[in-house]
């Protein structure tokens, strides 16, 4: 009789193991959330292109926006797009959501470098004589003695 209660016992413990882990598999995207992994660029880079392409990938995603503009995304859940830089620091804002609403946000920090030389110099232009159409033009005149 005693090897028949270890037997149950056995058994019903198995059966709950598979019960709890196919729970946790069922609710894998509830319990760990939209993921989010950035590959390109790193944050703090440092750059002379004005165009970079920031690209990464997101798990348990189902909407990714850079910026707040909606972003592209294909059925493996890679994401690919190009923004132009401006002169300075700039700072790039991602956030992917699930489908119960939840988010994650990560945020890139790039420098665009400008050279000293394009920075700092601007063409001169000569000004033009301007004549006013209100003001008759009077022809020079030269005196003979």
């Amino acid at each position: 009789m005693e090897g028949r209660t270890i037997l149950q016992w056995g058994l019903g413990g198995l059966g709950v193991a598979l019960v709890l882990g196919y729970s946790y598999f069922m609710l894998d995207d509830f319990v760990r959330g939209p993921r989010l992994v950035i590959t390109s660029p790193i944050s703090g880079f440092s750059t002379t292109t004005p165009i970079i392409t920031v690209s990464g990938y997101g798990v348990h995603t189902n909407n990714i926006t850079m910026n707040g503009a909606k972003t592209p995304v294909d059925l493996e859940g890679n994401f690919g797009e190009q923004l132009i830089l401006a002169p300075g620091y700039n700072a790039i804002q991602i956030t992917a959501k699930d489908n119960y609403e939840r988010s994650v946000t990560e945020k890139i920090e790039i420098v665009l470098v400008v050279p000293q030389s394009i920075a700092t110099s601007t063409p001169e232009i000569a000004p033009k004589e301007v004549i006013s159409p209100l003001e008759p033009e009077t022809p020079a005149t030269t005196t003979l003695n």
